[in-house]
């Protein structure tokens, strides 16, 4: 794990001494990711990782502009037009590369947002039957940093634990500390709550029996939810993937019969639908239906 983060450490530092300057001149751009980031658990600086995208858009451009230029030469020939046709398609893949690592971290905050809301529900049970049990809050955020089902909530536990112990905080500046890193509402709320059940005196048993409930209902809302969007996905994609590529198919071949367009350029565009265009769909089909499950995975 220590090498595995050293090495995307050493790739950040090495795009950033490439194209430090052009990220200099970007930093208006990737202002922005600088919380986004830190929210998202991505250990590097705002200019790092902006050069890090300049540098991966980079390559993608590179490498897809030779790859279709040997693959379309063989099908088409060499000519100008096909080049620049090329050049533009490199081009489209290098822009869809670099809005996607641009909105990378956003990604990664809905996915640890969705992780720590659908595990809330138990979560809060958890702590209720520990509180219950007359262990301190403090120790309640010890328990749960050992919690291996849900690492993610297991995580922002341990980090609660660390500033408590290690920076010797009090637990509600710690718990306002960790309201200002949270991705998910729900968990911020949790936290508000308990912090002024420990600050006023409250009872934190009860606070925690009584939102458990309240997760609970929200738990039930999205799992009726998913089977409607489950639904509308499987329909959408069996009419715009499976009959939409078959209908492309059908089209294209109908059209080297009329004439007008050369076998092989019919080819070629069958052959990036299908090996490029496909797979991209069927992709961003399931990061879509993963992102909406509510029986999201942390292993």
């Amino acid at each position: 794990m220590f090498s595995e983060r050293k090495t995307v450490a050493n790739i950040y530092d090495r795009s950033y001494e490439i194209f430090k300057p052009v990220t200099k001149r970007m930093s208006s751009i990737f202002k922005p990711l600088d919380k986004k980031l830190k929210i998202a658990r991505i250990r590097t600086s705002y200019e790092k990782y902006g050069s890090f995208i300049i540098f991966v858009t980079s390559l993608v451009s590179l490498c897809s502009f030779i790859f279709l230029s040997i693959f379309g030469s063989l099908l088409l020939g060499l000519s100008l037009i096909n080049f620049l046709m090329y050049f533009f398609l490199s081009l489209f893949f290098s822009t869809i590369t670099a809005l996607f690592l641009y909105f990378y971290p956003h990604l990664k905050i809905s996915e640890r947002k969705s992780k720590i809301d659908n595990s809330l529900p138990f979560i809060t049970i958890y702590l209720s039957t520990i509180i219950r049990s007359g262990f301190p809050p403090q120790h309640m955020f010890k328990l749960l940093s050992k919690f291996k089902q849900y690492k993610t909530i297991s995580q922002e536990a341990r980090k609660i634990t660390s500033d408590v112990d290690g920076l010797g905080l009090d637990l509600p500046n710690a718990l306002t500390r960790a309201m200002a890193r949270s991705p998910s509402d729900g968990w911020t709320e949790l936290l508000a709550g308990l912090r002024n059940s420990i600050t006023v005196g409250g009872d934190i048993g009860k606070y925690l029996e009584e939102k458990a409930k309240g997760f609970i209902q929200q738990y039930k809302h999205r799992l009726e939810d998913f089977s409607r969007i489950l639904a509308l996905f499987m329909n959408i994609y069996i009419t715009v993937v499976i009959v939409g590529l078959v209908f492309f198919v059908v089209i294209s071949s109908l059209m080297v019969t009329i004439g007008g367009i050369s076998v092989n350029t019919i080819k070629f565009m069958q052959y990036i639908i299908v090996l490029v265009g496909l797979p991209i769909i069927s992709a961003v089909f399931i990061l879509l239906i993963k992102s909406s499950s509510p029986w999201g995975s942390e292993d």
